[in-house]
């Protein structure tokens, strides 16, 4: 009892220092309730659980550091960076119980299928089928789970090193250097998933930190060019200018007012993304390219450049502040499907995977991107399990009611 009051009490305070944080005006005090902010996600995230740390991976380098760096070099606000953080709460609140349980022998024929797809997925690198690989990541990593065995750590490390064969072919042979955080997100979900089954502890914070801060070293979306000329320069690229952007969403919406039909559309777009544009004639842009082509000039709709709109953005360049709560609505949902494939029955728990390799572009570009990320994976997920289902110990049957 102790312990949900100690909970509950520090949610409260948390809650009066985001209100703090959005009320006073002092770069001191925003800065102080911005970094406590931080610490308390940190605390609420369960280490044990991939979903967890692929977000707070995803938090830390696309919320958090952008937020204290635009502020520092540019003086970018930081309400965004409350409202989202709130938000953020809610989800992992709702995201708690996905804790990654110790891993089983799933059989010989599961490693047979690993094994063949990761020699598939090399050769199409080699061939530079990218746009083919690409999709079967998520699928693999999954697979990777069932390689695992708990504590056996050079039967765990083989299958890791094949992963990461798999991932340097595609990187250096078939990454055309767009999505870095899709694709770095599959190498440090790999790694984390090794981490947990061979029961070495990874400290949350440098799991979060470490890479947000080794973004500003892509710049230039090579793995052979890495380079840093100082965070300033770092501001204008992917990684930390999205925040920037977002932040000046509310303007946005201020001068345009609500967009119901144009947020509508964003929402069918996430839920039905897998429905191809030659049968739904009419399906809308996710809104990286609607941005896109509501705020840019000819030449980048033409190249089909897309913007990101970090975790809530999007709701709010439609809605205002009421889009703060459309997003928790669409968070709910998204945990609650989360949850579904973590009670997928014989899996182990395993399912969530193809979620958390897509949870850092959750957090990145909002709830569009996600869906363009996660729709081809799931449906290859569902797919194959029901393919190989003798496989994987019986049928694929869905448990609808969460706890």
């Amino acid at each position: 009892m102790n312990y949900k009051k100690n909970k509950f009490f520090l949610y409260v305070l948390y809650v009066l220092i985001t209100i703090v944080g959005l009320t006073f005006s002092e770069n001191y005090i925003i800065v102080t309730s911005a970094i406590l902010t931080y610490l308390y996600i940190g605390y609420i995230i369960e280490g044990k659980s991939s979903i967890h740390m692929m977000f707070f991976l995803g938090y830390s380098s696309f919320i958090f550091l952008p937020a204290l760096l635009n502020w520092y070099y540019l003086d970018t606000g930081f309400e965004l960076y409350f409202l989202t953080s709130f938000v953020s709460t809610i989800f992992l609140k709702c995201t708690n119980k996905t804790i990654i349980k110790p891993f089983v022998d799933f059989g010989t024929q599961t490693k047979k299928i690993f094994i063949i797809l990761s020699m598939l997925m090399i050769i199409f690198s080699l061939l530079d089928f990218g746009s083919f690989v690409e999709p079967m990541f998520a699928f693999l990593l999954f697979l990777l789970t069932l390689c695992f065995k708990q504590n056996k750590v050079k039967n765990n490390i083989a299958y890791f090193a094949l992963f990461s064969l798999v991932f340097v072919f595609f990187s250096f042979f078939a990454w055309n250097g767009f999505g870095r955080t899709v694709v770095v997100g599959w190498f440090l979900l790999a790694a984390l998933l090794l981490s947990y089954s061979i029961n070495f502890r990874v400290n949350k914070y440098l799991f979060g930190l470490v890479p947000g801060f080794a973004a500003a070293l892509l710049s230039d979306r090579s793995l052979l060019k890495l380079s840093f000329s100082g965070f300033e320069d770092a501001l204008n690229d992917s990684a930390y200018q999205p925040y920037r952007l977002a932040s000046s969403f509310i303007d946005n919406f201020n001068n345009n007012g609500f967009d119901i039909s144009g947020f509508f559309d964003q929402i069918l777009f996430t839920f039905f993304i897998f429905i191809p544009r030659d049968i739904w004639v009419s399906k809308p842009n996710g809104f990286g390219f609607e941005y896109t082509v509501r705020n840019f000039d000819q030449s980048l709709i033409d190249a089909g450049h897309s913007i990101a709109s970090t975790l809530i953005g999007d709701h709010i360049y439609f809605l205002g502040y009421l889009g703060v709560f459309t997003s928790i609505i669409v968070l709910l949902l998204i945990a609650y499907i989360i949850r579904i494939f973590y009670r997928i029955k014989s899996l182990n728990g395993n399912g969530v995977v193809i979620f958390s390799a897509s949870m850092m572009v959750l957090v990145w570009g909002g709830m569009t991107s996600f869906s363009a990320r996660v729709a081809l994976p799931s449906i290859i997920f569902i797919f194959l399990i029901v393919l190989f289902r003798r496989v994987f110990t019986g049928e694929l049957k869905l448990n609808f009611k969460v706890k």
